[in-house]
């Protein structure tokens, strides 16, 4: 037997007596009763009564129970953060828990702990979903009674599959503690076991694992613990948690191409700690606003989450409150619960018709009372789920059916795509629990400085949530990618979008958009200088397509992120990320003393061209000191200018592609049409 067969088969087997000794033990946070009086198992307190009365019970799956041993139980201590129950085991305590919440585990650790849950139970799966910059393991937990380990074994099931993230951002890690102890809870010790009835959990415990192992005390100077952390970006210097749409790093496009487009959770769930402020609230929360997001998806927001998560999240002696981004400097300034560009995660699942919610417990809280605070979201947020399955289902079918809907409309009004929006001063009243603070002038910073005290302050400010189109385009039949735009081809492909190959030469009137203004930003931002369009200018034209062009229909759950990366003017498009930066130098120039003799011809021939010359020389001085622009203004009239410079080189079709210019298409495999 290999050296790694006994060290699975050696895991196994102290996975198996430590279940035995303590399949009764529930984690060490006690819950709350749900609001009016409810309490089911899922989120009952610890009674230790209880525990033994229900040791009765145990299923008929699980060994039977051996002698306890003194060592299986730790010592009790005074903890710095939540109490650990002494029938816990040491065996199967994280990390965290192990040292009073001082510590989280390192990379290595992790994955040990997460053999540990696979071999204890079989509902745990861990699967490999990729590989990281510097070569590691991406991990992910399959969590299923039904022992549905794959995709397809997923949707035969019928259930929602909810996807729970931790450590894009690494030195933020609580969520790899909570969710390693509920995945424990859940399918080893089972003592919250019926969270799983409904459901299909997938946790992903550390997703930029590199970054997690440049662990330092000095990572996160606003931050309260642990010990160590990881660090916030990998290591290019790019932050995951801004790749949703561009894709860039190795891990985003691991986990996009083998999970997300794979299993397509019905929700995913992102958790984080915050930055900012100091007060009382110990957990936010963000959930996309305004219409970006499909109705349904936003009456699950607003009727599941927080009509029934966040009061439930409260019974159990949180202070929850939404993400507490405010306005201005101070909290009188009221909070903005606006929309999020799609490169966050609450911006980019409402693209494929599908739910987010990001978790944001306070990074000046003890790291044990996050660690609770991002589990008891958890609990709660998987009752919900487990008491009514089919209202998420419900809303991301709705939402599907509806995006599809709209591709059909014959009205071109009726196919309106929202790219970008802005919140509204339009504000209702929220019970904020901040603390009392004072502002003093500081020598070093030159400004004033919060102070914050001990003393509450509760008082009542602004939520502003309502939000307002600012950029809109009405979406085309589809869209014609020229194969040799790979950069484009390649995007399909990672965000899952459904696509056909021309086998057949095809000629057709589309619309082409030139690019008439447009700038770059001066900073760098995640490696780029983005590019924003401010102008287009349509053009009708009559384009020729080669086999093995691309046809992207847009009658499919994902076409609002089709439409965001092909359309010019979407703030997180493509084009904003540099893939089409290539349209804009000019490749073949005149000499001036070529073209000025072409000019003058050009100016008595065509009066209408001489007055826009004339009045351009009266408005613009920057153009009119510059013998280059004067040039270049006639050049690019003339026959010789190149008529693809500035030209966006995605078409958008004026109507569908008939079907004899493609293979036959495979039937879709999922509802919705993917």
């Amino acid at each position: 037997m290999t050296t790694t067969a006994l060290f699975r088969r050696a895991t196994a087997l102290a996975a198996l007596a430590a279940l035995a000794l303590t399949c009764s033990a529930t984690f060490a946070f006690a819950q709350a009763a749900l609001p009016g009086g409810a309490r089911p198992d899922s989120v009952r307190r610890y009674e230790p009564g209880r525990a033994l009365a229900d040791s009765a019970r145990r299923p008929a799956d699980m060994p039977p129970r051996p002698a306890a041993r003194l060592r299986d139980v730790a010592p009790a201590q005074a903890p710095a953060g939540p109490a650990i129950p002494a029938e816990l085991p040491g065996f199967w305590r994280t990390r965290a828990e192990r040292t009073l919440w001082k510590q989280t585990a390192d990379y290595d650790e992790t994955m040990r702990y997460c053999k540990q849950l696979e071999a204890g139970s079989r509902w745990v799966k861990m699967i490999t979903f990729g590989k990281s910059g510097q070569g590691r393991d991406l991990v992910m937990l399959v969590v299923s009674k039904d022992r549905a380990f794959t995709p397809e074994a997923a949707r035969a099931t019928g259930k929602p599959v909810v996807l729970i993230q931790n450590g894009i951002h690494s030195g933020e890690i609580e969520g790899k503690d909570a969710s390693l102890a509920l995945v424990r809870d859940m399918a080893v010790l089972r003592s919250r076991q019926n969270l799983i009835d409904s459901c299909i959990v997938l946790v992903v415990p550390i997703f930029s694992v590199d970054a997690h192992e440049r662990r330092s005390k000095f990572n996160r100077l606003n931050q309260n613990g642990p010990e160590e952390m990881g660090w916030r970006v990998n290591p290019t210097g790019l932050n995951i948690n801004r790749d949703y749409v561009k894709a860039e790093t190795p891990e985003m496009r691991a986990l996009l191409t083998n999970v997300y487009t794979k299993w397509w959770p019905e929700l995913l769930v992102d958790d984080h700690t915050t930055d900012g402020a100091d007060y009382q609230h110990d957990v936010t929360y963000g959930l996309q606003q305004g219409p970006q997001v499909p109705e349904p998806i936003a009456r699950w927001y607003a009727e599941a989450f927080e009509g029934r998560v966040v009061p439930a999240l409260a019974a159990m002696g949180h202070l929850p409150a939404p993400y507490l981004n405010f306005r201005g400097p101070r909290p009188s300034s009221g909070i903005d619960m606006g929309a999020t560009p799609p490169r966050f995660s609450t911006g980019y699942p409402p693209l494929h018709a599908r739910a987010s919610v990001l978790v944001e417990t306070h990074m000046l809280k003890p790291y044990g009372d996050r660690v609770k605070a991002t589990y008891d979201l958890l609990v709660a947020l998987l009752d919900e789920i487990r008491v009514r399955p089919r209202a998420l289902t419900g809303a991301v079918r709705a939402a599907e059916a509806s995006v599809i809907a709209r591709a059909r409309e014959t009205n071109p009004a009726r196919r309106t795509v929202v790219l970008a929006g802005r919140t509204t001063d339009k504000g209702v009243p929220f019970a904020y629990r901040g603390k009392v603070t004072t502002w003093e002038t500081s020598d070093i910073t030159g400004a004033p400085v919060a102070r914050y005290g001990a003393a509450p302050w509760d008082t009542t400010i602004m939520l502003y949530r309502e939000v307002v189109p600012t950029l809109t385009v009405q979406q085309p039949a589809g869209y014609l990618v020229p194969q040799e735009w790979t950069r484009a081809i390649d995007a399909l492909d990672v965000h899952g979008i459904r696509y056909r190959r021309l086998v057949r030469a095809w000629r057709d009137s589309v619309e082409m958009l030139r690019v008439t203004e447009w700038s770059q930003a001066p900073e760098l931002f995640e490696g780029h200088r983005m590019t924003r369009v401010a102008a287009v200018k349509p053009e009708r034209q009559l384009r020729s397509f080669r086999p093995g062009d691309v046809w992207v229909p847009l009658d499919q759950p994902s076409a609002a992120l089709a439409v965001n990366l092909f359309e010019p003017q979407a703030p997180d498009g493509l084009m904003a990320w540099n893939a089409f930066d290539t349209i804009f130098p000019k490749k073949e120039y005149g000499e001036d003393y070529v073209m000025e003799p072409i000019a003058k011809q050009m100016l008595a021939k065509d009066p209408k061209l001489a007055k826009e010359f004339a009045d351009r020389l009266a408005v613009d001085s920057t153009f009119a000191k510059s013998p280059w622009a004067r040039t270049d203004f006639f050049y690019r009239r003339s026959p010789w200018a190149d008529p693809e410079q500035d030209l966006h080189p995605i078409a958008r079709a004026l109507r569908v592609v008939p079907e004899s210019m493609f293979a036959p298409a495979p039937p879709p495999t999922m509802p919705g049409g993917r």
